[in-house]
């Protein structure tokens, strides 16, 4: 049997403080001795950080490790020296010198001496020992919790860091913050911070990402989103805890219970039942409450309040008390008896009542069995989540009034219509699939033929919410407007929206609403659902518009106007409709307006526009608690806008931050699909690789018709020619010019894939020149040509990349191309033409007008941090060196700065001074030719200089191929 991971394999989420430690061992070489201090809780990964670090120095660093123990000033003194101390001496061959105080602790270093010098000679003997071992190479000491010290560890690490003088020593000490009672390491922790070669690290807990990435790594699979939001919850981001919890389902591991349950048991027992009455309320206690629950008042309460907070149990949280840890709580829930339990929730309930907590009241009247209480509690809880823009807690309390549904508690409201409720909930939370479910569960509910408006309501959210999921819905809204009746449709029973709330386009009932309006709202969403197939989609935009025109509905109003302009591009449509829906008491379709904004933005090549126009719904969408489902989808325009605009950085920033909102499975999958093409551009291609199998697990989820993962196909043939495999990469060509998405998605988004497959081909002849080569490129070339006429041109920026890929099958236009980009403010793009422009140019002995094309490309791609560009367009711009000159060693140092490595690290690699090896680093670059470390690299692999066998043919970009 194969034991089950415990510890993560991966180290996650530390690679900023993993970086800050190395640049600490690198001011400690290069400018004399530093430190660097760690802090952070129990279980934050402070000894895993410095373990990752040691290990990723490599044999030319050595590293000695100590650890203060538990004991405190109790315990031995200097213990982590000794440690330190012992190591230096035994393990790395330390020869006996003046050490007469040390031998006293080590008998190998000769006679120990009588006591006349006392503590000042034994700390100068071991400042004298520790500069001696890192004269011979640097030294890394590695002090674990300082937090429990002894007085005599923290005096000697004081005057270790005054007196050392000997670059190349690194103190790296972890501690945990300072709290009550840690009095005594403060004024060393404030000395040491004040230092001039200090580095300061505090290790934050893991965000939702951080622990997905260790449970993935832990289990050996993805762990489904409902597993990690359960142990982000409980864990809080701390990773001992993630690891503990990975497996353990909703109990507490029992060796982890144990831990945590040490201090509470610990208590006298008034303060032990006290933490327990707390622990109940499931959160933040107000004070009031717990005294009431509680039963206790004044100054007995405060003083036990006193005591659990002095021992760290609770934090006092605004008017009232919290945990310090979840977890905690849960434990100390779980050591009460079942029926300790029932009675404080009880308790907790009836304090409750009236107070207008109906989410609180509705958790501890179910908890203590009284379900008609819970029942209601949750249903007024559900109206309270949905004032509050907390869609997904609306869910959740919907759901609760499903599970305690009962017919004889009046709520004013069927269960089909709380059916009808969470459905519209889940769309607007980002839960789509769960909303589909809901939507089915409330139409199976619904004899269309008593009541067809409702079946047509419940119709249209899950036509709504299919398509959000996996662009599907049509057959839905097609249903739905077969059963519309031509007249007025009366209110239907149990159809009213929940209490206290108003009614919007978003949860107005089919109650009264007149059959033309709900026809309207019907026919708006068909259309929508029908683009970019404008021939199908005109008629029922036109219509809406028109029964909004004349029934005055804001909701059918806008959505006949978001079609109208998107296929006739008035912009002053939209701007009649932002001002519309700015009046509606719901947000979706204020959300909705900016992405029509930016998609006629994006057309007409105005990219600074359709971010700022995306960007300002984003704002929106977050204000409004849409930031994980209507953010997301406006994050896909303002990325790729961001792209194209060459504001990279910002690209990077927002698709960043949008991913950790984890967006539903089709917004994932594009903005996966925009980063890993982002990194791509960059040179990262491990990074692009991750992001595109990230994407293509997203779309397995999705409807493999769907027109919104044509994009991926740009991505995955790019990414195969960086990886040298441009066969590959024409196989997957292939897929996409079979891909029926191909014909239904908007040109403008479907000539890039075309783009990327020119690029391919020129990648097949670099890697294989030849006859038959050549035949089925220009067979592929064909195919690539009669795809494009087929799909015909939509705006200023599809006009560029027809220029662009006329260029680049018939490799010629491309000064046309490189205009056509400048007018559209494209850097890559422009830096792009002009490469293959300077190519051509030498090709036909036109040197200078090469070099000019190439200066200006140089410009572009290094401004943007085009890594492959740039190095490709040094490359074509200096002419090859003559390469015989370099010695043996310097062959050996060239290949290790082509993998990457720093001089330090090179020295470390080859047994030699980081001095020597930045002697030799000058020695190359003057020969080579080259200014930079990067450019050499760029040589050595070019002029298959690395000894691996590759050459620059098989590393040709995948952009400038």
């Amino acid at each position: 049997m194969v034991a089950e991971r415990v510890v993560s394999p991966v180290f996650v989420g530390r690679g900023e403080e993993s970086a800050a430690l190395a640049a600490a061992l690198d001011t400690a070489v290069g400018q004399g001795p530093a430190v660097a201090l760690v802090a952070g809780e129990a279980g934050i990964g402070k000894s895993r950080l410095l373990a990752e670090f040691a290990r990723s120095l490599g044999p030319g660093v050595r590293v000695a490790e100590g650890a203060c123990a538990e004991l405190g000033s109790d315990g031995l003194p200097y213990a982590p020296f000794v440690t330190v101390l012992r190591r230096l001496i035994r393990l790395d061959g330390v020869l006996p010198g003046p050490y007469r105080q040390l031998a006293r602790w080590f008998p190998g270093l000769g006679e120990p001496g009588d006591a006349e010098g006392g503590k000042h000679r034994l700390y100068e003997e071991i400042l004298t020992l520790i500069e001696r071992v890192a004269a011979d190479r640097p030294l890394v000491v590695l002090i674990e919790d300082l937090h429990w010290a002894d007085a005599a560890t923290r005096e000697l690490l004081g005057f270790l860091a005054r007196n050392l003088t000997q670059p190349g020593v690194l103190l790296a000490i972890t501690h945990r913050p300072p709290g009550p009672g840690d009095g005594q390491l403060g004024p060393l922790l404030a000395e040491l911070s004040r230092r001039p070669r200090t580095t300061s690290l505090r290790l934050e807990r893991l965000d939702r990402r951080g622990v997905a990435r260790q449970l993935a790594a832990i289990l050996g699979a993805e762990p489904g989103p409902d597993t990690v939001r359960r142990v982000h919850a409980r864990s809080e981001g701390n990773p001992l805890f993630v690891e503990a919890l990975a497996r353990a389902g909703e109990r507490t591991p029992d060796s982890l219970r144990d831990l945590l349950l040490y201090g509470p048991r610990s208590l006298p027992g008034p303060a032990r039942d006290l933490l327990g009455v707390a622990s109940v309320a499931g959160g933040r206690a107000g004070h009031r409450l717990l005294a009431r629950v509680s039963g206790k008042d004044g100054a007995e309460l405060d003083a036990l309040l006193r005591e659990l907070v002095d021992r760290s149990l609770l934090l006092t949280a605004h008017d009232g008390y919290d945990f310090r840890h979840a977890l905690i709580r849960h434990v100390v829930y779980e050591d009460l008896l079942p029926g300790e339990r029932a009675r404080l929730h009880a308790r907790y309930a009836e304090a409750l009542h009236g107070t207008g907590a109906h989410a609180e009241l509705a958790a501890h009247a179910h908890a203590a069995g009284d379900h008609r209480t819970a029942l209601t509690a949750a249903f007024h809880a559900a109206a309270q989540a949905r004032a509050s823009y907390a869609y997904e807690e609306q869910v959740r309390m919907l759901e609760q009034v499903l599970q305690l549904w009962d017919p004889g508690v009046p709520l004013g409201c069927d269960r089909a219509g709380v059916l009808t409720e969470a459905a519209q909930a889940c769309m607007l939370s980002g839960d789509y699939a769960r909303g589909i479910g809901y939507a089915s569960a409330g139409l199976a509910a619904v004899d269309e033929r008593r009541e067809p408006a409702r079946a047509a309501q419940l119709l249209e959210h899950r036509g709504r919410l299919r398509h959000r999921l996996d662009g599907t819905g049509v057959t839905d809204w097609e249903q739905a407007l077969r059963l519309l009746p031509a007249t007025a449709i009366p209110a239907a029973p149990g159809a009213s929206a929940a209490p206290g709330t108003r009614a919007t386009p978003e949860t107005a009932s089919a109650a009264a609403m007149p059959a033309d309006v709900q026809r309207g709202q019907l026919l708006g969403v068909l259309a929508m659902g029908l683009l970019p197939e404008e021939d199908r989609a005109r008629s029922s935009f036109e219509e809406a518009l028109s029964i909004g025109r004349r029934t005055g509905d804001a909701t059918v109003t806008i959505r006949g106007l978001l079609g109208v302009a998107s296929m006739t591009g008035d912009l002053t449509l939209l701007a009649e409709a932002r001002t519309l829906a700015g009046r509606l008491d719901g947000h979706d379709l204020l959300m909705t307006v900016p992405m029509y904004e930016a998609t006629l933005h994006t057309k007409a090549g105005e990219h600074h526009r359709a971010a700022e126009a995306a960007r300002d719904g984003i704002r929106h969408a977050r204000r409004y608690g849409l930031g994980r489902s209507r953010g997301a989808e406006l994050a896909r325009y303002a990325g790729r806008s961001l792209i194209l605009a060459g504001r990279w950085q910002e690209a990077e920033t927002l698709l960043r931050e949008s991913l950790q909102e984890d967006p539903p499975p089709l917004s994932r999958h594009a903005l996966l699909v925009l980063s890993g093409y982002l990194s791509l551009l960059r040179g990262d291609v491990p990074a692009a690789a991750r992001a595109a199998a990230d994407a293509e697990a997203a779309a397995s989820a999705e409807h493999s018709g769907s027109a919104s993962l044509f994009p991926r196909h740009q991505l995955l043939c790019l990414l195969a020619v960086a990886q040298g495999d441009p066969e590959r990469a024409d196989l997957l060509l292939e897929r996409a010019l079979a891909d029926p998405a191909l014909a239904r998605v908007y040109s403008s988004d479907a000539r890039p894939v075309l783009i990327a497959g020119a690029l391919v081909q020129r990648a097949r002849l670099a890697a294989g020149p030849g006859r038959e080569p050549r035949r089925r490129v220009a067979r592929r070339q064909a195919e690539l040509a009669a795809a494009d006429v087929a799909l015909g041109v939509d705006g200023r920026l599809d006009r560029a990349w027809q220029v662009m890929l006329h260029a680049l099958i018939g490799d010629d236009g491309w000064d046309e191309a490189a205009e056509a980009w400048q007018e559209l403010g494209q850097p890559y793009e422009l830096a792009l033409s002009l490469f293959h422009g300077a190519r051509a140019a030498l090709e036909a002995g036109d040197r200078p007008a090469a070099t000019a094309r190439l200066g200006q490309a140089a410009t572009l791609a290094a401004d943007l941090g085009a890594g492959p560009l740039a190095r490709d367009i040094a490359l074509l711009g200096r002419p090859r060196p003559a390469t015989g000159g370099l010695t043996e060693r310097e062959h050996d140092v060239l290949r290790l700065i082509a993998e990457g490595l720093s001089n330090r690290r090179i020295a470390a690699r080859l047994h030699i001074s980081p001095s020597t090896a930045g002697v030799h680093v000058s020695h190359i670059l003057a020969k080579l030719g080259a200014s930079t470390r990067t450019e050499a690299a760029a040589i050595a692999f070019r002029d298959g200089l690395t000894g691996d066998g590759q050459t620059g043919e098989g590393l040709t970009g995948p952009f400038t191929a």
